[in-house]
């Protein structure tokens, strides 16, 4: 009789023990907020060229991410972007003024955006000291011009910031752009690229 007790207690410890386990394992229950930060993001662009490329950074941008748990078990994950036109730099006032004036024609069309519409990936990681990656696809805004962009996007999360980092190409032709093609540097060519790291605090 008592080694049938003991057996019983073994057992439910073991079910204890694996439920511990699994919860301790799961996503936090709540939803999660957070706003993107300039100060430890950064965010450069790199446009072949024949001579060599122009690169630019983007100094100003503001944007949102927030994450829902659903009853099924997943979170519905959303987001947005915006970068304001006139705020790139490549390092060069005239070309600046250039992109600002003939390509972007900022004064036509003041933000450039992103905007989640799907997310993949495993959100059950989501504690501090973690990193993994996730897909996500979203619309690009630029020039008044909207085309998808697709890329995979690694996350760390820290007790106080989350940071995403990733790249991804833009066919700048696809938006309509004139020829950002300058004096010197001569053609431009397809495809740039923008490299990221955004930092991203929660929201209380």
């Amino acid at each position: 009789m008592r080694r049938e007790t003991r057996k019983r207690a073994a057992g439910l410890l073991t079910i204890a023990l694996f439920v511990a386990w699994a919860r301790a394992d799961e996503p936090p229950a709540r939803p999660l907020r957070y706003k993107v930060e300039v100060a430890g993001s950064s965010v450069r662009w790199e446009l072949p060229a024949t001579f060599e490329p122009i690169k630019g950074v983007v100094p100003l941008f503001h944007g949102s991410i927030e994450a829902k748990p659903l009853s099924t078990g997943a979170w519905d994950v959303s987001a947005r972007i915006v970068v304001p036109a006139a705020a790139m730099r490549t390092g060069n006032r005239r070309r600046d003024r250039t992109l600002r004036e003939k390509v972007l024609e900022t004064a036509r069309y003041p933000e450039i955006a992103f905007e989640l519409r799907q997310f993949t990936g495993d959100l059950s990681r989501f504690r501090p000291g973690q990193t993994f990656p996730v897909q996500i696809v979203g619309d690009l805004t630029v020039h008044g011009k909207t085309a998808a962009v697709q890329l995979p996007v690694d996350v760390s999360v820290f007790p106080k910031a989350v940071i995403l980092t990733g790249s991804f190409p833009v066919h700048w032709k696809a938006y309509g752009l004139q020829d950002p093609s300058f004096p010197v540097v001569a053609r431009a060519k397809e495809t740039m690229l923008v490299v990221f790291r955004l930092r991203a605090v929660p929201v209380e």
